[in-house]
């Protein structure tokens, strides 16, 4: 016994947490005629070894594409408004109804397969192919064609010589 109390027993391994999910490249998926999609491995194996809770599907202030996150992420999402000082209680209030009524959970399958709403299919054209695109702690899921396009401007944006630059610096760094 120490001066302070008991000594504390020898502790146990512990295993360590898992790592948070952050989700990374694109990917481009067929969707079938019954709107199912699967998420790719490597973003599946991501959110589940996170065991960040469920998957939510969802669609931000009429975006060209849906965002999965984890139920974590979302989390924390909603916590950062409710700290808001700078927002009125009803406002934050208000945030927070519309973000928790506009997700979806999904549960994939074991293959990472699951149904669009046909809302969002319609509303998006999702109909034939997806790309799912790793938005570092989200997963974005677009009308392929749109992405191509998105692709093919942030490819001639990355050849600009002030962007090149930025992009070696901060990755030099």
């Amino acid at each position: 016994m120490s001066q302070v109390g008991p000594n504390p027993e020898p502790s146990e391994k512990k295993t360590p947490s898992p790592k948070r999910a952050t989700f990374f490249g694109t990917a481009f998926h067929k969707v079938s005629e019954r709107n199912q999609v699967a998420i790719p491995k490597h973003m599946l194996k991501v959110a589940v070894e996170s065991q960040e809770g469920q998957l939510l599907l969802m669609r931000l202030n009429n975006e060209g594409y849906l965002r999965i996150y984890t139920q974590s992420q979302l989390d924390e999402k909603i916590d950062g408004i409710r700290s808001r000082a700078d927002l009125e209680v009803k406002v934050r209030s208000e945030l927070v109804r519309g973000l928790s009524r506009n997700a979806v959970p999904i549960e994939p399958d074991s293959q990472g397969r699951f149904v669009l709403p046909p809302r969002w299919v319609e509303e998006l054209g999702l109909r034939d192919e997806v790309a799912f695109c790793g938005a570092f702690s989200w997963i974005e899921v677009w009308p392929a064609a749109a992405r191509r396009d998105v692709e093919l401007k942030e490819k001639e944006l990355e050849r600009s010589a002030p962007s090149s630059a930025l992009i070696a610096e901060i990755m030099d760094t």
